[in-house]
């Protein structure tokens, strides 16, 4: 189990791969905008807390770009942000 303080961490870092890496209508650099990609965080969290693979995070990567923002993703331009989340580090 994770303890609140480890959750927090987490989710602040899933929280800036997000708005860094991902960030696929363009906002971290909008003040204003920074919370855009903060309801994404929790299914992200749980994916990785259970060991998620790189599929399994491209699937949900993909559905929020192309189902949930009507957007057109490829499954290769979520590749850094794979990497980026899989380099989380989730305690023991």
């Amino acid at each position: 189990m994770i303890d609140k303080a480890a959750s927090r961490r987490i989710r602040v870092q899933i929280r800036h791969v997000l708005l860094n890496i991902w960030d696929p209508i363009g906002i971290k650099d909008e003040p204003n905008a920074q919370d855009e990609y903060d309801g994404y965080t929790g299914p992200i969290f749980t994916l990785l807390s259970g060991d998620a693979t790189d599929e399994q995070l491209g699937d949900q990567l993909l559905h929020f770009v192309n189902d949930r923002m009507g957007l057109d993703a490829t499954r290769e331009a979520m590749l850094p942000t794979i990497r980026a989340l899989q380099a989380i580090e989730f305690p023991k």
